[in-house]
């Protein structure tokens, strides 16, 4: 009996232990500067593959999302249109917890404000 209890008592105390998060990760390198339509683009895939992990996993898989930002480069609608649904599902996650950077003009706004990213990890 005190076998027992003293298993049950590990089990559970260990189900309390905290879980490190698979998405964590320590640093990034500094984002690029955006001055131009070529540097947001850049600006915008850098902050979004800053939270796509396990690339690997996904390699020989597409995946076409279509995503519209605001005046500030916050997403206000996403939508997959083709592809490998998990792949998706994880960079549909990526777009919505990334950084993304506020486009520098009213132009590039207008260029980028329905964008088709494509996601192909190779």
């Amino acid at each position: 009996m005190r076998k027992r209890f003293a298993l049950l008592t590990l089990l559970l105390v260990s189900g309390c232990a905290p879980i490190k998060h698979p998405r964590t990760h320590t640093q990034n390198p500094p984002a690029p500067a955006v001055t131009d339509l070529k540097s947001y683009y850049d600006a915008v895939h850098f902050a979004i593959q800053t939270q796509f992990f396990d690339a690997d996993h996904y390699i020989g898989k597409s995946c076409n999302l279509r995503i519209d930002l605001d005046a500030k480069g916050q997403v206000s609608d996403m939508h997959g249109l083709s592809g490998d649904l998990s792949l998706c599902t994880e960079a549909m996650y990526a777009i919505k917890h990334a950084e993304l950077p506020v486009p520098p003009s009213a132009e590039v706004h207008e260029k980028t404000k329905s964008m088709v990213i494509v996601f192909a990890p190779q």
